[in-house]
């Protein structure tokens, strides 16, 4: 385990210098948020949730309809988060609870879909942009956490790396508006990716020492998702849209029972 993780951790390095020697020549104006895109191809999910609700779009097949709402439910659920201090927190307090803590690690699942992805990337972004060297790994279905950040390119990804498709070096992207990196979903078999899924942990690991943070978006991910990531102590955030929705209600009550100090946080506006 350890030349596996000295050797990752050699190749990250170099990714990270090669990045940091090759700046932008100008910023470009800031993208619109996830919901505004067309949506990609349904990609791999290595922590996918089978009975979590994709996001709805106008073109939706009819097998994908909405999980109906449990009106009468949703007054209870949305009490009990305040009950338990789960206000959304916003963007700026996400970013300097991560800074003022240390954080390495921070986990965002979006019970909502691909739209509350938006939370991961603008915290990322933002301590990105206060001097961190900060990565963001897109582990969603559809690529909603990459696909802004790269205008929509489909590049080489964490599927990659898991199939051994490419190095670090070569799945290690500039953010095209901020000073963060992303390692997007990939364009790997996913069937492949998934078979060396139990790589995950020394991925997100090596990653870690060589980043100042690590940011994971899991899209819809259950607790047993999540739990393949292997990353213990990391900060758990349930990125949420509407706190009234149920389903933002039933993942953090599942989420607070095994991570007690795990938060909602909204994006409050557009990426």
């Amino acid at each position: 385990m350890m030349p596996l993780l000295a050797g990752a951790l050699a190749g990250i390095l170099v990714a990270v210098a090669f990045f940091v020697l090759r700046r932008r020549r100008a910023r470009q104006p800031e993208p619109e948020a996830p919901g505004a895109r067309e949506p990609a191809p349904e990609a791999s999910a290595i922590l996918a949730n089978d009975d979590a609700p994709k996001a709805e779009t106008a073109d939706s097949p009819s097998s994908g309809e909405s999980i109906p709402r449990d009106e009468s439910s949703e007054p209870v659920l949305a009490a009990e988060s305040q009950k338990a201090g789960l206000e959304p927190l916003t963007i700026e307090s996400v970013v300097r609870k991560l800074v003022d803590g240390g954080a390495a690690s921070a986990v965002f699942i979006s019970p909502e879909g691909d739209e509350a992805a938006a939370s991961a990337i603008m915290v990322a972004r933002e301590t990105a942009d206060l001097g961190l060297r900060v990565a963001l790994v897109d582990l969603t279905a559809s690529g909603a956490a990459s696909r802004p950040m790269l205008d929509d390119a489909a590049m080489p990804g964490i599927t990659d790396l898991l199939a051994d498709e490419a190095r670090f070096s070569d799945v290690i992207h500039a953010d095209h508006y901020s000073n963060c990196h992303i390692l997007p979903v990939g364009t790997a078999d996913p069937v492949r990716a998934m078979r060396a899924a139990n790589r995950l942990p020394a991925i997100l690991h090596s990653l870690a020492r060589a980043y100042d943070l690590v940011v994971v978006e899991c899209g819809p991910a259950d607790l047993r998702g999540v739990g393949r990531l292997g990353l213990e102590g990391a900060e758990v955030f349930v990125s949420v849209l509407r706190a009234d929705d149920i389903r933002v209600g039933k993942a953090a009550a599942a989420f607070r029972s095994h991570f007690p100090d795990a938060a909602l946080v909204g994006p409050g506006r557009a990426v």
